[in-house]
């Protein structure tokens, strides 16, 4: 009696939760977190650990094990997939950052496989099919609603049409329920194809309103990988409805696909082409970030270098453009923008041979179905249908994974492992249909066994959700002390941090921005707790962010204490402690020499880590250093026309001008300062060429030309600033003439 009662409720659990598992990752979002898609990636871990513990539990309640031994040809591929990503997080030499993708690759794998073990016939097929078809109106209504509030009302922070704050987040791109337009790209690529094969089928007008929206969705999301991904959805579709659907003769089918192939190219190519003008940089963005990724999959090209750390190594490849693109510092790339690659850089030829295998592996079974279908002519049945665009929706994703990095994203990768396990399923229920014995066959387990079995995997199902809703809050209370620290409430936002690291020990954000939250409050001991913060930081991600740059901010802070206090003490006349104030301060002064100059490495155009190390060298009295550092960041860009940048050339400087003129302007006051009035005057009227009529450039060449008695030159720049500047009080002071 108890058997049956947990058998009937577990096996409800799977059939009904998986459904809604996949419609609350599609439609939930929750913007009191930092991520607003943190509730996505908690809905996959604690509800895919409640899915894999009660699939467990159900397999031992009726012990029928023997499922997974029959199908293991079709499984081992998913299993090698999973051992892969278990065998590079054990090699990783970040395990820490590595857990969290795995923890995603145990989940994505086990979805697989449930789905192929218990979704086994139409209705339970039918339900998650519906349940995906209606998560897909309920995002697609929504990114119509966004359409029409950046279209037709005020921006924010003006009430529009979208109640939520992050209206308007990607301009006049949607991005639905997905927080961002790519990803919400990929959620239509995959369902596209099956809207458009069911509607085929059934003919029923609200799939074909509902592939309109999807069309209207994915063209309006300006996403050019999702376009590249709803092409190859149509003409996949195309060719296999024609192949294995329709009854007409090959001569037909062959001009029917040519017609389709030839439409959705010219109009998806042309589209993206078009997108391509207009924001060029995304392409280069995504060269570079593979021309690096490439360099850094050869450093262990077998076995690759551990699941989920490209972001952690990436910085010490990342090219210097990236930063001209991006037009920040403080971000960081997760991912290459391509799902090969990441694979063949996290787990090597071995890791990336075994996905590849998978993919061979559900093609072969795919095609053998829809063979099979049309051999027995059931292929005008649903399933049929349905398998045609599941088996299109998989090609589509794939290859909008080529650019695109969505598969690394929870509301993405679960889509690929429900299409694997969906086609697979619609294959074994026919492919045992033509055999005499259908029975399953049992293998005992003692009822105690089970019972002590199940009880461990429930508590740890339990351990883990909690684990996981720890994340969730995490989440939360980091987004709180974001906001704290804005106001400048140093002490309140260190103590949140540290309630979200012992949340999410791998929150490695939490880490950085506490440590740089004792760099501002500077307190008595926020000097050390700073530097041990950062190298805390440096032991999960050992060139996290501009961690390098501020560490040198600190040193430098405490090179500014140390001569001050070594000045106090020549007044004291105390000697021993003048002493000991200039060791500490030659200490640190090198310290920040070295942070400054290991940022350098890994962002090479970022003017204050030049700023900064000319201010030291300048307060140390090395004029000539303090120089080169002011032409170093003058001339890097040069560097980038040069091997191994020079396959995409571009005068990066244009786009930094501002940055320019000011560096211009410091030399110019450095060379001052020297007494090497020509050089200053050369250095000012450079600084004006990339910023012209800038003030303090004018200002400048005025003191320049009343050092060197030029009253012609003088008079010009003082019209000039009497012109654009009336009202600053040092152009106030000038006289017409010298």
């Amino acid at each position: 009696m108890l058997s049956n009662i947990i058998k009937k409720v577990l096996s409800k659990f799977i059939l009904y939760g998986l459904p809604l598992f996949y419609f609350l990752v599609a439609v939930s979002f929750y913007l009191g977190t930092y991520d607003s898609a943190q509730i996505k990636i908690t809905i996959v871990q604690i509800g895919g650990i409640a899915l894999i513990c009660s699939w467990i539990m159900y397999k031992f309640e009726t012990d029928c094990f023997y499922n997974i031994k029959k199908n293991i040809v079709v499984l081992s591929p998913i299993i090698l997939f999973l051992f892969s990503g278990l065998f590079s997080f054990f090699h990783s030499p970040f395990q820490l950052a590595s857990l969290n993708e795995l923890i995603k690759r145990i989940i994505y794998c086990f979805l697989s496989v449930i789905i192929i073990d218990c979704f086994k016939d139409r209705k339970s097929l039918k339900r998650l099919i519906n349940t995906l078809i209606f998560a897909t109106y309920v995002v697609c209504i929504y990114a119509v609603i966004q359409f029409i509030d950046t279209r037709f009302f005020p921006a924010p922070p003006a009430k529009g049409l979208d109640p939520f704050v992050w209206r308007w987040a990607f301009g006049e791109r949607i991005f639905s329920t997905f927080g961002n337009p790519n990803f919400f790209g990929d959620f239509l690529v995959v369902m596209s194809p099956i809207v458009l094969a069911l509607f085929f089928k059934k003919k029923s007008f609200h799939l074909l309103l509902l592939w309109l929206l999807i069309a209207f969705s994915t063209i309006f999301s300006y996403s050019k990988g999702a376009w590249i991904g709803f092409g190859v959805g149509i003409i996949s579709f195309a060719f296999l409805f024609a192949s294995f659907i329709l009854n007409i003769e090959k001569k037909n089918k062959i001009i029917l696909i040519l017609i389709m192939s030839l439409f959705t190219i010219s109009i998806v190519a042309g589209g993206t082409l078009f997108q391509l003008k207009k924001r060029p940089d995304s392409s280069s963005f995504r060269v570079f970030t593979w021309l690096s990724c490439w360099e850094m999959i050869n450093t262990h090209p077998i076995i690759g270098t551990g699941i989920g750390t490209f972001y952690l190594t990436y910085p010490s490849y990342r090219r210097p453009q990236i930063f001209f693109i991006e037009g920040m510092h403080n971000t960081e790339s997760d991912h290459p923008e391509n799902e090969y690659l990441e694979i063949f850089y996290d787990e090597g030829l071995i890791g990336l041979g075994i996905f590849l295998l998978i993919l061979v592996t559900i093609f072969t079974i795919s095609f053998k179905n829809l063979a099979y279908f049309r051999r027995k002519k059931i292929s005008d049945n649903t399933v049929s249908y349905l398998q045609v665009g599941l088996i299109s929706a998989l090609v589509a994703q794939l290859a909008h994974d080529c650019v695109c990095v969505s598969l690394r994203f929870v509301s993405s990768g679960v889509m690929l492992w429900l299409l694997i396990g969906c086609i697979v399923a619609i294959a074994l229920i026919y492919s045992y249909r033509d055999k005499k014995d259908t029975q399953e066959e049992y293998i005992f387990i003692p009822v105690a066994v089970k019972r002590i079995f199940q009880i461990i995997i429930l508590l740890v199902s339990i351990y883990l959700i909690y684990i996981f809703y720890g994340f969730f809050q995490a989440d939360v209370i980091h987004s709180k002390a974001i906001q704290v620290s804005k106001s400048n409430n140093f002490s309140q936002s260190i103590e949140l941090y540290n309630q979200v690291i012992k949340k999410n020990p791998s929150f490695i954000m939490a880490r950085y921005f506490k440590a740089n939250n004792y760099n501002d409050r500077w307190q008595k001991d926020d000097p050390q707790k700073a530097i041990e913060e950062y190298n805390k930081i440096w032991k999960l991600a050992p060139n996290y962010v501009q961690s390098k740059f501020y560490m040198g901010l600190v040193y430098t802070k405490l090179t500014m204490f140390f001569n001050n206090l070594a000045n106090k003490y020549v007044q004291e006349k105390n000697e021993q402690a003048k002493q000991e104030a200039i060791a500490k301060r030659d200490e640190s002064f090198k310290q920040a020499v070295k942070f400054f100059n290991q940022y350098k490495m890994i962002d090479p155009i970022f003017a204050q880590t030049y700023y900064q190390l000319a201010s030291l060298y300048v307060q140390s009295g090395q004029f000539e250093l303090a120089k080169k550092e002011y032409l170093e960041h003058i001339n890097y860009p040069r560097k980038l026309q040069e091997k191994p940048h020079n396959f995409y050339k571009e005068d990066w400087t244009i786009r930094r001008k501002p940055e320019y003129a000011q560096t211009f302007l410091y030399l110019g006051g450095l060379e001052f300062m020297m007494n090497k009035i020509d050089n200053a005057e050369q250095m000012f009227i450079e600084a004006l060429k990339y910023a012209p009529n800038n003030l303090d450039g004018l200002k400048s060449l005025s003191t320049v030309y009343i050092k060197k008695q030029d009253n012609a030159k003088y008079k010009e720049i003082v019209k000039i600033l009497k012109q654009l500047y009336p009202q600053d009080e040092y152009v106030k002071t000038l006289k017409e003439n010298i």
